[in-house]
């Protein structure tokens, strides 16, 4: 009888008619930042708390320092299905949703709790569900990439944006991006950050920008002369999944995911932060100069470079104010 009903009970589940076990989710995140950045490890927090919470049904994998996909070509990855969970920054965003640029303007955000204010209030929900509906993208929370700041490898004395002028910066791919270097008077190059490191060394660029402790991490210190403290780009990221993705997850594991991603976000602000300063101290004790430039006159500057481009014409009327006004 046990046999009978055993061989009954299998005919069934093959002919899809009883419930078979749940299938394995296997979702394969990737970041462009180095393995032992606060980003990097607060992707790992996810990665063990859903996986303790889901065992056998969820399986993540971290992939940093761009091992798998290159800085800038892990969105169109998610979009094309070949990418489950990325860390994407706004420049990249804009480039879809041009009338949201704004958010990704330097001088935007006063400081770090100003910017996860603004991402937590109606302005990030508005943002996270054009994203959804236009890009395919489920934006789960804000972290805190850091406040970029210029980075020259020679003795050029820099207080102002002319100072910059014939000075080849670096700059992630995207068109916001190299924007932004012109803003501060500088002739934007467009580089993958793995390929930072050897066009300092060799002259192929003169600068770059990052935060502080993304500058130590990726030893870029080795091979700079300076750190103008410019403070131009008060940086947010995000945490992203493909919403196909997403929508294979059942309401728990999604419920789930949403609060592990805030958890370790909270943990990366904070942490991230730290570790900015810290940097910053340990450049003090070498021989890199730290530099206090005219910040307002690099805020004007790129104030009128974003005017003089048109691109404050594509952005969402109203927007920088209603940005202002988070207190």
């Amino acid at each position: 009888m046990r046999r009978s009903l055993l061989a009954a009970a299998l005919a069934l589940t093959a002919m899809g008619i009883l419930p078979q076990a749940q299938a394995q989710t296997e979702i394969r995140v990737s970041t462009a930042a180095p393995d032992s950045a606060p980003l990097s490890e607060s992707l790992r927090k996810i990665k063990t708390r859903m996986e303790a919470k889901f065992p056998g049904a969820i399986k993540m994998s971290i992939h940093t320092a761009s091992s798998l996909f290159k800085q800038g070509t892990e969105l169109p990855a998610l979009q094309r299905g070949n990418l489950e969970m990325a860390s994407p920054v706004l420049p990249e965003l804009e480039t879809q949703m041009p009338e949201y640029g704004a958010l990704g303007a330097a001088y935007l955000f006063r400081d770090r709790d100003h910017l996860i204010k603004t991402f937590r209030s109606d302005i990030g929900k508005e943002f996270f569900a054009a994203a959804e509906s236009r890009m395919g993208l489920v934006l789960l929370d804000t972290g805190y990439l850091g406040t970029r700041t210029v980075n020259l490898r020679g003795d050029k004395v820099v207080r102002v944006p002319a100072d910059l002028a014939g000075v080849k910066m670096r700059m992630p791919p995207g068109p916001a991006f190299q924007t932004i270097a012109q803003a501060l008077g500088a002739i934007s190059v467009s580089m993958p950050i793995t390929e930072v490191y050897l066009g300092l060394k060799t002259g192929a660029i003169d600068a770059q920008d990052n935060p502080t402790n993304m500058t130590r991490d990726w030893k870029f210190q080795e091979v700079t002369s300076q750190i103008i403290l410019t403070r131009h780009l008060v940086q947010p990221f995000f945490v992203a999944i493909a919403k196909p993705t997403f929508d294979k997850l059942t309401p728990a594991q999604q419920t789930e995911l949403r609060a592990a991603v805030r958890e370790s976000m909270d943990w990366q602000i904070t942490q991230s932060a730290k570790d900015e300063q810290d940097a910053l101290e340990s450049f003090k004790s070498t021989n890199i100069r730290i530099v206090e430039p005219d910040v307002a006159a690099f805020r004007a500057a790129v104030r009128e470079q974003y005017r003089k481009s048109g691109l404050m014409e594509k952005w969402k009327p109203g927007l920088v104010d209603r940005v202002d006004a988070i207190r």
